[in-house]
């Protein structure tokens, strides 16, 4: 692989790292340069600023869900079967995938220090989002209980359902202030039984408001 793409990706993992264990706020140039032991010059190279660095990651994540997507769309023949290609692509999350969601989740505590262009893009990973559920509820509006101008609003809901309930799994309560579990401790808890138990009861959840 190119050295210099290499180095590039060091640099957005190093990124990633720190904004899980101290906030994207709390993250200086200075201080990320100074952990990889490279000169800022170095990151100037390939960021021109720490916002154009946050964007190529949320570009990220936004190709990683827009695949999603249109995979669930694609291998889902009703409600029933989306629901469980949800539930199974977030079991089987890699380790760098469930980096990612970590680093969104902790991101979404700092929105208000975002620029307007990496603001605009948390809004469109929100609406990819909430789209894919309206999309699903009204392909297979037949078959469920929701009239056709309430779509818009449950899909929202159904969002937020799912969306605020990982986000609180993320939470460490044991801390004597807000913040996220550790990387570590996110993916032992994506591989636990209790996180199937969650999952489940989000899909159970979701059933009783559409069916």
């Amino acid at each position: 692989m190119n050295s210099d793409i290499d180095k590039k990706n060091l640099i957005l993992e190093k990124a990633k790292d720190m904004i899980i264990t101290e906030s994207y706020s709390s993250l200086s140039i200075s201080k990320l340069t100074s952990e990889l032991n490279i000169s800022k010059g170095s990151f100037y190279t390939y960021f021109p600023s720490k916002d154009k660095m946050l964007g190529e990651i949320l570009d990220e994540y936004i190709e990683n869900i827009t695949i999603f997507k249109n995979n669930l769309l694609e291998n889902s023949k009703n409600i029933d079967e989306c629901l469980d290609y949800y539930i199974n692509s977030i079991l089987n999350l890699t380790d760098d995938e469930l980096k990612l969601e970590l680093v969104i989740t902790n991101l979404k505590r700092n929105y208000e220090v975002f620029n307007e262009e990496n603001f605009r893009k948390l809004k469109i990973i929100a609406c990819t989002m909430i789209d894919l559920v309206r999309e699903v509820l009204s392909k297979y509006k037949k078959d469920i209980s929701i009239e056709e101008k309430d779509i818009e609003k449950c899909s929202k809901m159904i969002f937020s359902i799912a969306e605020v309930f990982l986000i609180m799994e993320n939470v460490d309560f044991d801390s004597d202030r807000f913040t996220f579990k550790t990387l570590d401790e996110v993916k032992k808890m994506y591989r636990s039984d209790d996180i199937k138990d969650h999952l489940e009861f989000i899909k159970k959840s979701i059933k009783k408001i559409i069916y």
